[in-house]
This record gives C-alpha cells, sequence and structure tokens, in this order.
C-alpha cells in the first residue's frame, strides 16, 4: 500500500517538476523521500522489535516529526508554499501523536478501541498527503481553466 502511494508521489513530483513549480516539486520531493524511508525500514523495524513494540512506535513518531520539521524549515526559508506547509502540518500532526498513543497503550492499558483509531487513522493521514502532493496540480489546472475560459471570452 504505502509503496503505491509513493509512486503517486513520485508522479506528482515529476508533474510539478515538468510545470516549474519549485516549491511544490521540493514538497512532494521531501514526502517521498520520507515516504521511501519507511517502505525501506519497515520490515527491519518490525523485525527488531518482535519482543517489546516499544520501537516501531518511537521510530515512526520520530519520522512523522522529522517530516514536519523538514517542512516547516524549508517553508522559513520560502522553498515551500506556505499554504502546502501548513496544510501539511494539520495533516500529519495526528500521526506521531498516534504512534505514541499506541505505545502508551500497548504497554499501559490495553485498550481495544486504539486499535481501531491506530489502523483506521493511520491510511487516512498517509492518503491525505499523497492528495496534498497532488493539490498544486489542480490548482494550477483550474488556474488555466480559467485563464482559458477569459480568453475565450475576450475573443468573442
Amino acid at each position: 500500500m504505502y509503496s503505491s502511494q509513493a509512486f503517486l508521489i513520485a508522479i506528482a513530483a515529476i508533474f510539478l517538476y515538468l510545470l516549474k513549480d519549485k516549491k511544490a516539486t521540493l514538497f512532494c520531493f521531501i514526502t517521498l523521500i520520507f515516504f521511501i524511508w519507511a517502505i525501506s525500514f519497515n520490515s527491519l523495524v518490525k523485525n527488531y522489535d518482535r519482543v517489546d513494540f516499544v520501537y516501531r512506535y518511537i521510530f515512526w513518531a520520530i519520522n512523522d516529526i522529522s517530516w514536519m520539521a523538514l517542512i516547516a524549515y524549508l517553508t522559513m526559508k520560502d522553498k515551500v508554499h506556505l499554504w502546502q506547509s501548513i496544510a501539511g502540518q494539520l495533516i500529519v500532526l495526528p500521526a506521531p501523536l498516534l504512534q505514541l498513543m499506541r505505545l502508551v497503550d500497548r504497554h499501559f492499558f490495553d485498550l481495544t478501541y486504539t486499535n481501531y483509531l491506530y489502523y483506521g487513522l493511520l491510511p487516512l493521514i498517509n492518503m491525505a498527503t499523497v492528495v496534498l502532493c497532488f493539490f498544486p496540480l489542480i490548482v494550477i489546472f483550474v488556474k488555466y481553466l480559467k485563464s482559458k475560459a477569459l480568453n475565450e471570452e475576450v475573443e468573442a
């Protein structure tokens, strides 16, 4: 599932690069790197953490927080669109919180409803991040359609 999401992000990055939107391309590229990082280390982290079930949640939380920090830094340097950064931060913010909640729940409370939150919300968060990578393409397409309609009105 995550590899297909990484593939979609790569497609978005390629299109944005061809459309010369450097800020959105960088956002997609950074997101792609973090998805590939997660895909690459998924089985390694799970194999290392077979007994304790601690390190996997810490690893994923650090991964999400690192992505958020890097995107925020690049936004401050005006390398990423501000609106895309804010939306990305708001979308991804629940992910490390869910990871840490799952860690605490698994070792102290063993509540059954957190399984539903964890397995239900994390795929939605990842998919929303993928959609956010495509959103600049939608914005560019809508602007193109508006300018085309405006040109047709002027010619008529």
